[in-house]
């Protein structure tokens, strides 16, 4: 009734403590109902503060992800114009990394705020 997972050998439920097994009246209805209320009301409380606590700790976090992904945007061209002129293979595959890295960062960053 609560919607809480059980086994098929439980007796009663875990977590309302409304019995499996006997269907019985009025009382044990109520209760089920008050169970059954609560508990939603509670899933509704985390989810409201779970939400909440994201979107501000998201509002914080995107500036720092930001400069992150330009920073890295930057050294990964300064480092690949410098492995240009020193004819330098390796050097220029890790500038490639630091760039796409800084430019995947930045992307990932606008495309979560705008959904």
């Amino acid at each position: 009734n609560c919607g809480f997972p059980n086994r098929n050998t439980d007796t009663q439920c875990m977590y309302c403590k409304t019995s499996l097994i006997e269907d019985g009246g009025l009382i044990s209805w109520l209760r089920q109902t008050y169970y059954v209320l609560r508990w939603r009301w509670q899933l509704n409380q985390r989810r409201d503060h779970h939400q909440a606590k994201g979107s501000a700790k998201s509002f914080l976090k995107a500036p720092g992800y930001f400069l992150l992904g330009a920073l890295l945007s930057g050294v990964g061209l300064y480092l690949f114009t410098d492995a240009v002129n020193n004819t330098s293979f390796s050097s220029g595959l890790i500038a490639i990394l630091f760039l796409s890295y800084g430019i995947f960062t930045i992307k990932t960053l606008i495309s979560k705020n705008h959904r």
